[in-house]
């Protein structure tokens, strides 16, 4: 089937209406975001604080996309480094992701790692790529359900952040190594742009593929194995159970967090609409992190460590 055949029979109009999608299907339209290497003066401070207390050399594009609203990462970035520099946020994230776990794969073979073009260097590069995912994904989500929290205090059912802080100093895990970075899927030939959509969701009616995707697009045989694989996981009773228990207990801890944060300036707050579109992909990343987690996880367990000499 060609790439264009994969995009119609997963993306089109039948198939968005099916699974609550209103989006385009260019990929010229991905989602907008402030790229780490054209952010400056505050935004690029934020973006080096996301890394160091995140434990990867990584900015999400959870955070790359508010940056794209005026005023909107500085706001909340104030708001929930208290939680943050000591560890409360991250710690929390990784405690409950102990418990987030999928069906685990067949082991890949060295065998099928050669016939994919994967060296040694090639396979601790992809290990390295789920690592992150593993690390970071956890973090995403509790920031996301804290900063949802936040965002929705002013209304009277809402938790108030009223306390003092954290006390304790905390050390962050010992950086990973750098990822080769995110394939534009526009510079992919048309059969790894079809592997791609089928990883494709949406945030704000554009497409989405998530990072893990696009990183290890720079091994097209390991991403089509994966596309394979996780494709009758994506739906199934057991993914979307531990999808559900893991976003549960992120926004169940999100409470104590927020009532013991400092009380959060009104002034620079974000408006009516953006908070609504903030809400809307903390939303969608609620769907992704325990995928990025479950599958970076299912990643590391079934390639090997390291191959024979």
């Amino acid at each position: 089937m060609r790439g264009d055949e994969w995009v119609d029979l997963l993306y089109g109009p039948a198939q968005q209406k099916k699974r609550g999608l209103r989006m385009s299907t260019n990929l010229e339209q991905l989602l907008a975001e402030l790229p780490e290497d054209r952010a400056t003066g505050r935004i690029a401070e934020i973006y080096e604080e996301i890394r160091r207390f995140s434990g990867v050399p990584y900015v999400s594009s959870l955070q790359r996309y508010v940056a794209t609203m005026p005023g909107a990462l500085e706001w909340a970035w104030d708001a929930l480094r208290p939680a943050l520099v000591p560890g409360v946020i991250s710690e929390t994230g990784w405690r409950l992701a102990c418990d987030v776990r999928v069906s685990p794969a067949q082991p890949v073979s060295p065998e099928a790692l050669k016939a994919w073009g994967i060296s040694a260097a090639d396979l601790a590069a992809i290990r390295n790529v789920a690592a992150n995912f593993v690390r970071v994904s956890p973090v995403n989500l509790m920031t996301g359900a804290t900063l949802a929290l936040l965002l929705t205090s002013t209304h009277p059912s809402g938790t108030r952040p009223s306390g003092s802080g954290f006390p304790g100093v905390w050390t962050p895990p010992v950086m990973l190594g750098p990822m080769p970075g995110n394939v534009d899927p526009l510079t992919q030939d048309a059969d790894t742009r079809a592997v791609l959509m089928r990883f494709v969701t949406e945030v704000d009616g554009k497409p989405f593929v998530p990072a893990l995707y696009r990183q290890l697009a720079h091994w097209p045989g390991a991403l089509t194995w994966l596309a394979d694989e996780l494709a009758p996981r994506f739906g199934s009773p057991e993914t979307n159970a531990a999808r559900v228990a893991f976003r549960a207990a992120a926004r169940a801890a999100a409470p104590d967090i927020v009532a013991r944060l400092p009380p959060v300036a009104a002034d620079g707050m974000p408006d009516a609409a953006t908070i609504q579109r903030i809400l809307a992909t903390i939303d969608r990343y609620a769907e992704t992190s325990p995928d990025m987690t479950m599958f970076g996880q299912l990643i590391l367990d079934a390639l090997p460590e390291r191959l024979p000499a």
